[in-house]
């Protein structure tokens, strides 16, 4: 078993149903349950339990970017200086920021950017530096998609 921060304590099988919704989230209730050793209705209600307790926040898809013409991906580490402005109002009305996050050192914040083309990122580091500083990384290759629950081999 495993205790989290908050003294809830998962058991061996939960964490099993974690690690088969992280590798994939659409698999039936009845194939993670073959898997893990539950019927299809155990394994739904202790998902429905991992849900309401929180340590289930949400299922996503993982988009092919390049495939949709969206070919740009920077990093933007962004320092603000403007501390009378609500930055995080502006980084929420840029659509082509997929992620945020505050972090340590000499930026505030890391923003993930994924967009069409060199003018459009142009125009969001312009509005960017409206209100502060910022460094730029261009992705040249990744991988987004490492699963810390993966199951070993």
């Amino acid at each position: 078993m495993m205790k989290t921060l908050n003294s809830k304590v998962i058991d061996e099988l939960s964490m099993a149903i974690i690690r088969e919704l992280c590798e994939n989230a659409r698999t039936s209730t009845a194939e993670i349950g073959r898997r893990v050793g539950l019927t299809a209705p155990a394994v739904a209600e202790r998902i429905s339990k991992l849900e309401e307790a929180g340590y289930i926040t949400g299922y996503h898809a993982t988009i092919d970017y390049d495939k949709l013409g969206m070919t740009i991906q920077a990093f933007i580490s962004f320092k603000c200086t403007d501390k009378n402005h609500d930055i995080k109002a502006t980084i929420t009305g840029i659509p082509e920021i997929m992620e945020w996050y505050t972090i340590t050192g000499q930026a505030s914040l890391l923003l993930k950017v994924v967009t069409a083309s060199r003018e459009r990122l142009a125009k969001i580091i312009i509005q960017l530096e409206e209100f502060g500083e910022t460094n730029t990384s261009l992705v040249l290759e990744g991988n987004a998609e490492v699963n810390v629950f993966k199951k070993e081999a």
